[in-house]
């Protein structure tokens, strides 16, 4: 059943069915096809799927990041980027990194950093007169630093899958997210010594404080979220719904911006990206399970063994999970693969927490990897350029992000050193 169920899954894919129904309808043709299994299995492993309380968070991030994108927040954050290293040549690509890494204390999706704060970073960046393949081109890769820094939907479901603690994940981000902003600036930064790009002309002491002010309690969003998870005050459902909640205390309250009927739109846009999210996560669980009981990951355990070097293994990952992320959705691929990862890392000694931050890493990097990048697709929409110039565009950042990638693979410390002194 297990070769049948690949099968029909591959063959969906390639007729462009959507991930969520190709892995369901795989999982039912091949139980219905070979008949080893009662139907209902696939429906029950489903519903089985879901039923982990940690993935509550996950609506919660969803929503507290469309209302952060509605209420004012993003703008204020990235007025306080760009008033803090505006004045450095390429300025307001340097200022789209900086509110990445910022918003990425609040929304955990790569997906709302790209098509919600994105929108007001390449509108400033057009106007301003960067090419608008490029402002497309630094939105994309800067956010993949979303669901490296926490909070992290992709990390809650990992930490779920792979039984490690959410609030180590969170924190072993936190490295590899800065020094993915550090080599994206340093790229942009050259960019713009060659083409001229413009900037401030000095930098502004008075506007840096007024912004500061402005977004002052826009900026404690990530404080409260990290550090009530990692000071054990609230776990990270929990904080989900303190970020939703204090995101529409400043959206309405304070900032003003949000109207009922803007809540109403922003609660059933949730909801469909829940729902999306939901479903896609229930027909993985489906699919991996079939996938475990035909011994598909003990062969592969097998195979695996006679790979006596951990430096072999790791690159083998790398370039797997490379290749993987560039056309199936990061979400999907956690919840297939890590079922099958988790025996190979316990037999290798490889640490699950420092695997995690990898496997995440990875994805993160396909979402920009032409021709399927989802946040490619994103910023190509919402910035109005052709796929084609944002690809050749986006190339230039794929190197260094993929050197970061390789780098926190071998200097594992990169990773765990920051788990290990917090927690």
């Amino acid at each position: 059943m297990g070769i049948l169920l690949v099968i029909i899954f591959i063959v969906l894919i390639l007729l462009r069915v959507p991930i969520a129904l190709s892995l369901a309808a795989a999982s039912a043709g091949a139980v219905l096809i070979t008949g080893n299994l009662p139907p209902q299995v696939v429906f029950h492993r489903m519903t089985g799927g879901l039923s982990n309380f940690v993935l509550l968070a996950i609506p919660f991030f969803i929503l507290a990041g469309n209302l952060m994108n509605n209420g004012g927040i993003t703008t204020r954050i990235f007025r306080f980027a760009n008033s803090l290293v505006g004045y450095i040549p390429g300025g307001l690509g340097h200022a789209n990194v900086v509110a990445s890494i910022i918003f990425s204390g609040m929304s955990g999706s790569a997906v709302a950093d790209a098509g919600g704060l994105g929108m007001v970073e390449m509108k400033a960046m057009n106007d301003e007169g960067y090419e608008p393949e490029f402002s497309a081109a630094v939105t994309a890769a800067s956010a993949t630093i979303g669901p490296i820094i926490p909070p992290s939907i992709p990390m809650v479901v990992y930490g779920v899958m792979a039984e490690v603690s959410i609030g180590a994940l969170f924190a072993g981000g936190f490295i590899p997210g800065l020094l993915l902003g550090l080599v994206m600036m340093i790229i942009i930064y050259f960019k713009a010594i060659k083409n001229d790009y413009p900037r401030n002309e000095r930098f502004d002491f008075g506007e840096l404080w007024a912004s500061f002010k402005s977004a002052f309690l826009a900026l404690l969003t990530p404080i409260i979220i990290i550090g009530g998870i990692l000071s054990g005050i609230v776990t990270p459902t929990e904080a989900a719904v303190v970020a939703t909640v204090y995101a529409l205390f400043l959206g309405t309250v304070v900032y003003r911006q949000l109207k009922i009927k803007d809540i109403f739109r922003i609660l059933i846009e949730s909801m469909e990206t829940t729902a999306t999210v939901t479903f896609i996560i229930a027909a993985a669980a489906s699919f991996a399970w079939l996938i475990a009981i035909e011994g598909i990951p003990a062969d592969i355990a097998m195979v695996v063994g006679g790979i006596s070097q951990k430096w072999i293994f790791l690159l083998l990952f790398n370039i797997f999970f490379l290749l993987l992320g560039t056309f199936m959705e990061t979400l999907s691929i956690e919840v297939i693969m890590v079922p099958v990862l988790v025996p190979i890392m316990q037999m290798l000694g490889l640490n699950p927490l420092h695997m995690g931050v990898v496997l995440v890493l990875n994805l993160m990097i396909g979402l920009i990897t032409p021709p399927i990048g989802m946040s490619l697709f994103i910023t190509s929409k919402v910035g109005g350029v052709k796929l084609e110039k944002l690809y050749k565009a986006v190339l230039p950042f794929l190197l260094p992000l993929i050197g970061v990638l390789f780098l926190i693979t071998y200097f594992d410390r990169l990773v765990t050193w920051l788990p290990d002194l917090l927690l």
